[in-house]
């Protein structure tokens, strides 16, 4: 992490100028000023994971992989995230304690202290802490965003618009700012290392994309797409040695504190397989409006048979074909940074209309990479306003932060989300039709 702030730093010291520091200035001020609007009980997990690391330790901190519920002293539930997202929760609960001893010291110490913000911080310094990385992380990829466009188009206005898009857009400070997800910090990292396969530093692109997976591992779906992109722009071996040793060290440093054992990637790989990969929910789907919600939007689990075949199988050979159907046009096509783009937002979008078990908020990379693409395929601008619609809808269901009794009443009809599902579809479908008319750039 150290790594990438440095980098982002230097962008940020490269690019800096008062309009754009304006606008970010504009964009923190609105995220903080919504940190305590709603609490989603997502928070309770994070918030708890945080605290039993640092009480416990993080040496045999998950227990074995397919340990229940039961058989460990959860506050809330086992902890289903990945080692870098409990380090950083673990982090940011050490952060809490020295603040809360210090401010202490000086309330002791210093009359004219406000005692008022020991109060404060004891219930709701970690709401502000745990929600701060993420908002954050929604700055780093608009500046991503800003430095990319500047040099790509040469054209300021347009890549402050396009910042601005970016940073203003609902769907991104709802999801930080107001829920406390940390969809853009794993975006982040994942996008870190999207820029920098094609700036052809093939070591960076692994150490940042590895660092997204042992984040979160919900942008895996990108695996085949982008090592078929590293693969077919013929690094030396020597640049593949490098990487592979990069990865290893990285997941090393990063497990070793959970596992410090000579088995840990075995146990690492459990870990994936039985405890973070699957997922707390079995259903068709996860409160996505996808493909599942309209055959079934209930409790019905995805290992129901459809055309004969288990629905989480039939989703997943959907998107597999989805994903060697990108490969083979990149085969044939030049490969681009905007067919990358392409690439990836297609990947997300298949795999959230048709995967199972999909939550809401595995449509978020979708948008990085579509604004990215609208500084050389504008007409994209249509649909993305339509998904970003949309996908706050998807957003607001079932969380109802804020209270709107107005919106909330048009949820009791199912016909409603049911809409909104095949809203999803319909304008994917004219969004492929939209890049296939786009043959001089894409």
């Amino acid at each position: 992490m150290v790594i990438f702030c440095g980098f982002l730093g230097k962008i940020m010291l490269k690019n800096i100028n008062k309009k754009l520091l304006l606008i970010f200035s504009l964009a923190l001020f609105l995220r903080l000023s919504l940190i305590f609007v709603a609490y989603h009980g997502d928070l309770n997990n994070n918030i708890s994971w945080g605290k039993l690391a640092v009480e416990r330790g993080l040496n045999g901190f998950y227990g074995f992989p397919s340990e229940s519920f039961e058989k460990v002293n959860w506050e809330y539930s086992a902890p289903n995230q990945p080692p870098l997202t409990i380090l950083l929760f673990a982090g940011l609960r050490t952060v809490w304690l020295w603040v809360e001893r210090f401010s202490w010291f000086l309330n002791n110490n210093i009359k004219i202290f406000p005692s008022g913000f020991i109060w404060f911080w004891e219930l709701k310094g970690m709401i502000l802490l745990v929600k701060l990385p993420s908002i954050f992380a929604d700055l780093g990829i608009g500046l991503m965003i800003y430095h990319y466009v500047i040099n790509k188009t040469k054209d300021e206005r347009k890549a402050l618009i396009l910042t601005v898009v970016w940073l203003s857009n609902p769907i991104i400070w709802y999801n930080s700012s107001v829920w406390g997800q940390t969809d853009s910090v794993v975006n982040l990292l994942g996008l870190a290392g999207v820029l920098a396969l094609m700036e052809k530093n093939l070591v960076r692109f692994v150490l940042f994309f590895s660092l997204s997976f042992l984040f979160k591992g919900s942008l895996g779906i990108f695996i085949p797409v982008l090592g078929f992109v590293a693969f077919w722009k013929r690094y030396k071996l020597n640049d593949w040695l490098k990487a592979f040793v990069y990865c290893l060290v990285t997941i090393t440093l990063i497990s070793l504190w959970f596992h410090p054992h000579l088995n840990l990637f075995v146990w690492l790989f459990n870990l994936y397989k039985e405890r973070i990969l699957p997922g707390e929910i079995g259903y068709l789907t996860a409160n996505a409006f996808n493909f599942w919600w309209l055959v079934d939007s209930s409790k019905t689990l995805d290992s129901a048979l459809f055309l004969g075949l288990p629905a989480r199988a039939l989703g997943f050979l959907v998107t597999l074909a989805g994903i060697v159907g990108i490969d083979y046009w990149l085969i044939k096509k030049k490969i681009t940074n905007e067919r990358i783009f392409v690439s990836l937002l297609i990947v997300t979008f298949v795999s959230f209309l048709f995967m199972t078990r999909i939550h809401e908020r595995y449509l978020y990379p979708f948008f990085p990479y579509a604004t990215f693409l609208l500084s050389s395929v504008p007409v994209l601008l249509i649909p993305y306003i339509i998904f970003s619609i949309v996908h706050f809808l998807n957003l607001y269901h079932l969380f109802w932060a804020p209270p709107f009794p107005l919106l909330e009443g048009f949820y009791k009809f199912p016909v409603f989300a049911q809409t909104l599902s095949i809203i999803n579809i319909v304008v994917f479908i004219l969004l492929l039709r939209l890049l296939k008319h786009e043959k001089d750039i894409i």
